[in-house]
């Protein structure tokens, strides 16, 4: 009967001792898990962060396609309106040249219908009265 009761009591020790390793292996575990809660946890925080991040650089990027598309429809405006400008420009100086053609050619025909101008008098002529003017008058007459 003693050896019955050692056995038992060796036996409840065993299980007691399994009982204890299976608690110490239930305990390892859980702490694992606790673990890897916490590692999961950080790496959802780290997510989170990341795509706040994310929106914030893709609202600041949205923001700045808007602006730089505004700027390019100013630009393109500009550009055409300088292309007008420079197309009137064009024109208004063609038009000039036109008028200054114009303006030259009309000159010439005026020119042209001018009457001719008489061959000019020879003061030291004879009769001219270049000897009258030089001589006082009362010498001229004592030259000829």
């Amino acid at each position: 009967m003693r050896e019955a009761e050692v056995a038992r009591r060796e036996h409840e020790l065993e299980l007691s001792l399994a009982g204890d390793e299976r608690a110490q292996a239930l305990e390892r575990r859980e702490a694992e898990l606790e673990r890897r809660e916490r590692e999961v946890e950080l790496g959802q925080n780290a997510l989170d962060a990341q795509r706040e991040r994310l929106d914030a650089v893709r609202a600041e990027y949205e923001a700045r396609r808007d602006t730089i598309a505004t700027r390019a429809r100013e630009l393109d405006a500009q550009r055409e309106f300088l292309r007008d400008r420079s197309a009137q420009l064009v024109a208004t100086g063609m038009e000039i040249e036109q008028r200054e053609r114009a303006v030259a050619s009309a000159e010439a025909a005026l020119v042209e219908q001018l009457p001719a101008s008489p061959a000019p008098i020879d003061p030291t002529d004879a009769d001219g009265d270049w000897w009258g003017k030089q001589l006082n008058g009362s010498t001229a007459a004592a030259l000829h």
